[in-house]
């Protein structure tokens, strides 16, 4: 099991390893690393060597934000962003029951690349619960933490660029990557030639967008309406869209993944429905999408649609409102895919 996280400052004020863990870790100590990304990893990290690079973090309306591609990723990386991503992964957790991945994985012992890791936390219950697996998960932000399981390492890279991998991976996996694509065409070819044969490519994301079945959405939350339209506006301008997500297979299938698997589940938006346990999941993700929206949406409208940061402080208040309104059944879509490279 990973060593328990002591509670640490932001990395961009830490100059030091923890005490008794060396300074710099050899990429060549941990099997199967092959990168020459900055690297995170259980034997400790340079934060200092980082400082002048990924670290040099950008600000904006009280808000951080990674800095190692400029202007890729318009969603913060500060602490209220990683809490709502680790509040994220305990709501998959209850809706999968616990499962980390809906790939046929049997006494899985090869290599996974976790793509856009975020804090890391998807990858460090991997590694946990298959410790003959060697992980390696990625992201633009180095936010995960420096003590984790000893087949854990992190990586600040683009997976949005060319992949460089020297060793290719039994399973490649992301989760919540809506927003950070601009060619999942390419991605997916990316993720097929860095495969072995017989490997797993498994991709999940929700949906920023909102629907009804008894059309109370579409008749009593015009603000909520509002704001998933401009969504799609803003993330299509930027090239990354948020939405409709189901267009995902055709790029599997066109990369020659076989046997693919695709699925829509819904999820409520708050705790509307009588079911107990969507009810519970409902009342959980309500709460991530009051953060989510204070995360997705500043940067995405000013940024892109030139809205005013008053334009969209009260967008914000008054789609909140309609999310606290259990007369609202809305929910929204999370889709799952995976595929074998034969």
């Amino acid at each position: 099991m990973a060593t328990p996280v002591p509670e640490v400052a932001e990395v961009a004020e830490v100059a030091e390893a923890p005490e008794g863990v060396p300074e710099v870790a050899e990429l060549s100590e941990f099997p199967g690393d092959d990168s020459d990304n900055v690297s995170l990893s259980s034997y400790g990290t340079d934060y200092t060597s980082l400082k002048s690079g990924v670290l040099n973090y950008e600000y904006d309306n009280g808000r951080r934000y990674q800095s190692y591609r400029r202007g890729a990723y318009l969603f913060p990386n500060d602490e209220d962003e990683q809490d709502r991503m680790d509040f994220l992964h305990h709501i998959y957790g209850m809706i999968f029951g616990g499962r980390l991945h809906l790939a046929p994985l049997k006494n899985f012992s090869g290599r996974v690349l976790d793509l856009g890791t975020g804090t890391g936390i998807w990858a460090m219950d991997f590694a946990d619960e298959y410790p003959a697996s060697h992980v390696i998960g990625n992201d633009l932000s180095p936010i995960q933490p420096g003590w984790v399981p000893p087949n854990c390492i992190f990586e600040v890279d683009d997976f949005a660029a060319n992949w460089e991998f020297n060793q290719p991976f039994e399973f490649v996996h992301g989760r919540e990557l809506c927003g950070s694509v601009k060619d999942m065409d390419l991605l997916a070819q990316q993720a097929f030639d860095n495969l072995k044969s017989g490997g797993y490519f498994e991709l999940k994301s929700v949906s920023l967008d909102m629907f009804s079945d008894d059309n109370s959405y579409e008749e009593r939350a015009p603000f909520s309406q509002q704001m998933c339209d401009l969504v799609h506006e803003a993330s299509v301008r930027f090239g990354q869209p948020l939405q409709d997500l189901s267009v995902w297979e055709s790029s599997l299938r066109a990369a020659g993944f076989v046997d693919i698997v695709a699925d829509k589940i819904k999820i409520p938006m708050s705790p509307w429905s009588a079911d107990p346990k969507q009810k519970e999941i409902g009342r959980y993700f309500q709460a991530m999408h009051v953060q989510a929206m204070d995360s997705y949406l500043p940067k995405l409208f000013c940024d892109v649609l030139g809205w005013s940061n008053l334009e969209v402080t009260i967008l914000i208040a008054r789609s909140k409102h309609e999310l606290f309104d259990l007369s609202i059944h809305s929910y929204c879509n999370l889709y799952t895919f995976y595929g074998r490279k034969p």
